[in-house]
């Protein structure tokens, strides 16, 4: 028996768009694959920048989805990567790094339009800061695939 499909689902087309999502954080992993899953894209997961080149490599993906402040290799440096490599794989960059106001204010820090400026300046097709909506997440990455003629 299969359950009924997700209202946010964008129907058979979606289940056949791979998509990459990489994060060091394993909750904001687990919760954006949630989401990306019930609207029926096949998500795969990669915690680095370092596994994620190895999952393109193996798999490769319609669209990646990266954390940019991440340990070892940032998002930034992963972007650059993913367009030597893999120049046909859309890219959609995700931040809340930088400041906020009152409480971790640190004027000599970077703000997270910084770093998703230097995304896009990387390669990065859309960038989004987090926190965000689910949908406007799913939006955007439909809006990235069809720009690259996926389907979404």
């Amino acid at each position: 028996m299969t359950s009924p499909p997700d209202p946010a689902s964008s129907g058979p087309t979606a289940a056949a768009t791979r998509l990459l999502l990489v994060d060091d954080e394993v909750g904001v992993r687990a919760a954006m694959a949630r989401v990306l899953e019930r609207a029926g894209f096949a998500v795969a997961l990669a915690e680095s920048g370092e596994h994620a080149l190895t999952a393109l490599r193996a798999q490769g993906a319609a669209l990646m989805i990266t954390d940019i402040i991440m340990p070892r290799q940032n998002g930034v440096e992963l972007i650059k990567a993913v367009r030597r490599e893999f120049p046909a794989t859309a890219i959609l960059a995700i931040s809340g790094g930088g400041n906020f106001w009152p409480q971790g204010y640190k004027p000599e820090a970077i703000t997270t339009s910084a770093y998703l400026a230097a995304a896009e300046q990387a390669g990065a097709d859309a960038v989004i800061s987090k926190p965000f909506e689910t949908a406007e997440l799913l939006e955007v990455v439909r809006a990235v695939l069809a720009r690259r003629g996926r389907p979404a």
